[in-house]
């Protein structure tokens, strides 16, 4: 959270609520004594705007009133009005007094994380937005969208795996409205071009296990599989902390025409992480090799993802996560911080490895990964 300089704030202020009294003129006793109530009610406002620094509190929004003034609401402490300050009048009969200084606001601008208030003196106040932390788990339980869709994210899962209707047909776009407003899709399948469909990239939702990692073949037709050797019933508690749903994520590659990315929705906002797992066919893969690919080099073989942030176009950063490391294949959930991308509006993921795992082609190994709990921090005004 931000520190203030509260001594700085409540001379600031304190300047706007005086000079806004002071400008009343002073041979009218029911003036004054309006102008005295007045200055302790500002006063009250400059406290409580005070305690809600103190308090480590947030900015939930700020609106401009009629009369020029902004009302700021808190996360804890309610709302404070901040009323501009005017010129003084000159001092009359005599010598004229010197020009009050205008304390108006003259701009308020809301940030990624703060709102800046600007004033005609050329002060400024920086405030924090409130954020909250919001998981979107895939669950059908915890969706917030419209409330007629039931279901929603298993209907979203094909059948079969691999071929069906969903992710070599109509495609889908998924969005998770309401509570992380993240989004992703499949693209429709063009079977004239075979092109589209899960096979050209993207990400689809799952809830496929299986609870064997040796005991079967393992192949394309497992595309959407995770490994959950705890449970007796394959198509629950594979996704993180034994949930049901998850999601797979397949880079395309050069081949591709559909980025395997998520997006921020209507605004760039921060991911702060995501649960990521191997499916069992890459994990298998991975292992034993097959027709296209060698299997993962035992000392130092890797397969890792990789994060790219975008914001309007621009990269904010990557960061990688590695599914394989030294020869080791991991085959649990885990944790990737995506914090260090920043704020952005578009992730997209890809996948590579070490080198036994190209041919002449290009990358051999399964381009599938796992994902689940997707971390956002979301800033509700």
């Amino acid at each position: 959270m931000f520190k203030m300089n509260l001594r700085r704030v409540c001379g600031l202020l304190l300047v706007l609520f005086v000079a806004g009294s002071l400008a009343t003129g002073c041979y009218d006793d029911s003036e004054l004594r309006a102008s005295i109530d007045n200055l302790k009610s500002q006063l009250d406002q400059l406290k409580t705007l005070v305690s809600t620094l103190q308090n480590d509190d947030a900015v939930t929004g700020v609106t401009q009133n009629a009369d020029g003034s902004y009302t700021i609401t808190f996360k804890k402490s309610g709302s404070v009005t901040i009323r501009n300050g005017k010129d003084g009048e000159n001092g009359t009969p005599g010598k004229d007094g010197k020009d009050g200084k205008d304390g108006s606001i003259i701009n308020v601008v809301k940030g990624g994380e703060t709102y800046t208030f600007y004033f005609s003196d050329g002060t400024t106040l920086v405030l924090p937005r409130y954020s909250e932390t919001r998981v979107l788990t895939f669950e059908d339980a915890d969706y917030k969208g419209s409330a007629e869709i039931i279901n929603y994210w298993t209907s979203l899962i094909d059948e079969p795996e691999y071929s069906g209707p969903i992710l070599y047909g109509t495609g889908c776009n998924w969005n998770d409205e309401n509570n992380t407003f993240i989004s992703g899709l499949v693209s429709p399948y063009d079977p004239a071009s075979w092109s589209g469909g899960i096979s050209g990239g993207g990400i689809a939702i799952s809830n496929y296990g299986c609870n064997t990692m040796t005991d079967r073949d393992f192949g394309y037709l497992q595309q959407l599989e995770v490994i959950n050797v705890s449970q007796e019933v394959i198509r629950k508690g594979a996704g993180a902390n034994g949930s049901d749903n998850f999601a797979v994520v397949y880079d395309g590659g050069a081949w591709g025409t559909n980025p395997a990315a998520l997006y921020l929705g209507d605004q760039a906002r921060y991911v702060e992480s995501v649960m990521v797992n191997n499916t069992s066919y890459t994990w298998h893969v991975l292992i034993y090799g097959n027709t296209y690919c060698s299997p993962l080099a035992p000392s130092d073989g890797f397969f890792k993802a990789t994060a790219t942030g975008y914001l309007d176009g621009t990269v904010t950063g990557t960061s990688e996560f590695f599914l394989a490391k030294n020869g080791i294949v991991y085959s649990d959930w885990r944790k990737w911080d995506l914090s260090g991308l920043g704020e952005v509006d578009k992730i997209v993921f890809s996948l590579s490895g070490s080198e036994e795992l190209y041919g002449e082609y290009g990358f051999n190994a399964p381009t599938y990964f796992a994902i689940d709990d997707i971390t956002v921090r979301v800033y509700p005004d």
